[in-house]
């Protein structure tokens, strides 16, 4: 916990002067391979996880809902993380994170985390987040619709099943089904 707390304040901070995002938008976080992030060359398998977090954090910062998640005392909550790895990070070397919701049901926000190197995908994560409240629960929808009042959440069709025609995750070698936005990834 206490190796990502310096990296949590800088995304933290850096938040404040970045461009706000709307929750369709993809967060982008660059950053570098550092001493404890490596277990002897290469990046810890845990460790993936936890920047994981980071670009779920930087989002909510961007989006707006870090405000209101303080304001109404919630704290956001991870339940399934999934991870494929391609191709190894090693020591010093830089490369982006990118998050984004691709989807959300009435209790379970679902995020898609892209690391890149180089435009090239080393690994691909995907976790089921929530916020917890006083009375439990936060339904994804009235924790969006709080952060983005101008938005008309529950109209917008956004997604499409991972069996689509034009991206099938079975074909690079997920197991779980996860609706996607239409953007298709390498």
């Amino acid at each position: 916990v206490m190796r990502l707390r310096l990296r949590l304040l800088l995304v933290i901070i850096s938040s404040l002067w970045r461009k706000p995002m709307g929750p369709f938008d993809e967060s982008v976080l660059n950053l570098r391979v550092l001493p404890n992030d490596v277990d002897v060359t290469r990046v810890t398998t845990d460790r993936y996880t936890a920047l994981a977090e980071l670009g779920r954090i930087d989002w909510m910062l961007r989006v707006g809902l870090f405000r209101t998640m303080l304001k109404r005392r919630w704290a956001p909550v991870s339940r399934i993380n999934t991870i494929r790895f391609r191709y190894p990070l090693r020591l010093f070397q830089k490369y982006q994170l990118r998050s984004r919701v691709v989807y959300w049901d009435d209790t379970w926000a679902y995020f898609e985390h892209h690391f890149q190197r180089k435009g090239r995908t080393i690994a691909l994560s995907y976790g089921q987040g929530v916020f917890r409240g006083p009375q439990g629960l936060v339904p994804t929808g009235e924790a969006l619709t709080l952060a983005c009042s101008t938005l008309f959440l529950d109209k917008v069709p956004f997604a499409t099943l991972a069996t689509n025609k034009n991206y099938n995750y079975h074909k690079k070698g997920f197991v779980i089904l996860l609706p996607y936005s239409s953007t298709k990834r390498s």
